[in-house]
């Protein structure tokens, strides 16, 4: 029987399996100080966003197995696991379809000025119709920043679901997909989209691509959706950029830090919509990420290979 630390709520399939499997389950639920005391003597854990820093992995000798709860690994440290051999892996395109499913969704609502106006219904009644005006998209500019597995589904639901021109930057690659653009410059493709949308991994590379220089090119009615990793925008400059009315809206289910500070202007203002990391939240997603991350631990464990291996 092997141990299994857990770092924070999953959905019950994963546990089960593990369960089933004969091994011993310990419960984190985002505590430090269990996850700290437990992972000395455990053999894997499934991590969603919590940090696994390697001072804290090399304090768990008998670890075989670090299992992300997810696709994102920038939480754990790589070097660490690749230096004390132990596997990594992820789950591809388990949540896929509800990250990119969210982030057209806040494209959407933040088009048609959907929280505010509901607000102000609640407030004044029925005169909240001659609040401001939303917009249309069919026919608009929606940049996709990352064309992996997310990025060309929300891509496809933009151009198949609007018509929309769809450009997308991804220096990585060489091919894009049926009604899709792919553009080499970043600063002019900023400044003719309507909509920007992120989703690349976030790297040394990649880390405040969005800052003050490259808000400022954009339209004063654009609006970027963040579903992929906060540090991505400079938050100080987006921040800027949304007081000065340099950019239209924001859609953010990542931040930096996270969890946002109770306190951030950004819950304050009525063009941005943000979320708890909860864009892979969806129960169907959900229950593939439990289910394969489980999996790919009883692999480890009994020698076999796991899926999503990137370490």
């Amino acid at each position: 029987m092997a141990k299994v630390l857990i770092t924070e709520t999953v959905a019950d399939i994963g546990p089960q399996l593990l369960t089933e499997a004969g091994h011993q389950v310990v419960f984190a639920n985002r505590d430090m100080d269990i996850i700290r005391r437990e992972i000395v003597d455990c053999d894997a854990v499934m991590v969603r966003i919590i940090a696994l820093p390697g001072e804290l992995l090399s304090t768990a000798p008998n670890l075989k197995i670090v299992s992300k709860h997810g696709v994102g690994y920038d939480n754990i440290d790589l070097e660490y696991c690749k230096k004390a051999g132990v596997p990594v892996t992820t789950t591809p395109d388990a949540n896929g379809l509800s990250v990119a499913e969210h982030a057209f969704t806040l494209m959407m609502a933040l088009a048609k000025n959907l929280v505010p106006v509901a607000q102000a219904y609640r407030d004044i009644g029925f005169a909240a119709k001659n609040s401001k005006g939303g917009f249309e998209l069919t026919g608009k500019t929606a940049l996709v920043i990352g064309l992996g597995r997310i990025g060309k589904r929300f891509a496809k639901m933009c151009y198949g679901g609007f018509g929309m021109k769809v450009l997308a930057y991804d220096p990585y690659l060489t091919e894009a997909p049926e009604g899709v653009t792919l553009v080499s410059d970043l600063e002019a493709a900023l400044k003719e989209a309507d909509v920007v949308s992120l989703h690349c991994a976030l790297t040394d590379e990649t880390r405040h691509l969005i800052n003050e220089q490259r808000l400022a090119l954009m339209k004063p009615t654009a609006i970027i959706i963040n579903c992929a990793r906060g540090p991505m925008i400079d938050e100080n400059a987006l921040i800027d950029a949304l007081h000065a009315g340099k950019i239209g809206g924001a859609g953010l289910d990542v931040t930096e830090p996270e969890p946002l500070e109770p306190e951030s202007v950004l819950f304050f203002m009525d063009n941005v919509i943000v979320t708890p990391h909860f864009a892979p939240s969806c129960v169907e997603s959900a229950v593939r990420v439990s289910q394969i991350a489980a999996e790919n631990i009883n692999a480890v464990l009994s020698g076999n290979e796991p899926v999503g291996r990137i370490v």
